[in-house]
């Protein structure tokens, strides 16, 4: 298949929009990777049917994805493609850490960075 540069164009623009979306979707959270200073970012939290959530974050220029499980507070599963566990300070606020400790997330939605219930 051939493209006019005209049809590459759009191509490309397309794609690049369909990026910029995805930095857009999902819901505005507060995130902190690694211990640096908290920074705006997008949270996506789609939940399988099994229970599994699968949850993408948009932070300082990266994606990160957590996919796991939940059960009284504690989480487990994996962080980037790492086992990670993770726990609830509270209803909004969840750290989670690789299991070697390479990488650390923390988040929490507007208001609950220290504590709502």
């Amino acid at each position: 298949m051939r493209f006019s540069s005209f049809g590459g164009a759009l191509l490309c623009g397309m794609l690049l929009a369909r990026a910029v979306l995805a930095d857009d979707a999902g819901e505005p959270v507060q995130c902190t990777l690694n211990y640096a200073p908290a920074a705006a970012c997008r949270m996506t939290d789609r939940v399988a049917d099994d229970g599994v959530h699968t949850i993408v974050f948009a932070v300082g220029g990266r994606r990160l994805q957590f996919t796991g499980t939940s059960q009284t507070g504690w989480w487990s599963g994996r962080l980037d493609g790492q086992p990670a566990m993770g726990y609830e300070l509270n209803r909004g606020h969840v750290v989670f850490s690789t299991t070697d400790l390479k990488t650390r997330l923390e988040w929490w939605s507007d208001g609950n960075e220290h504590g709502s219930y």
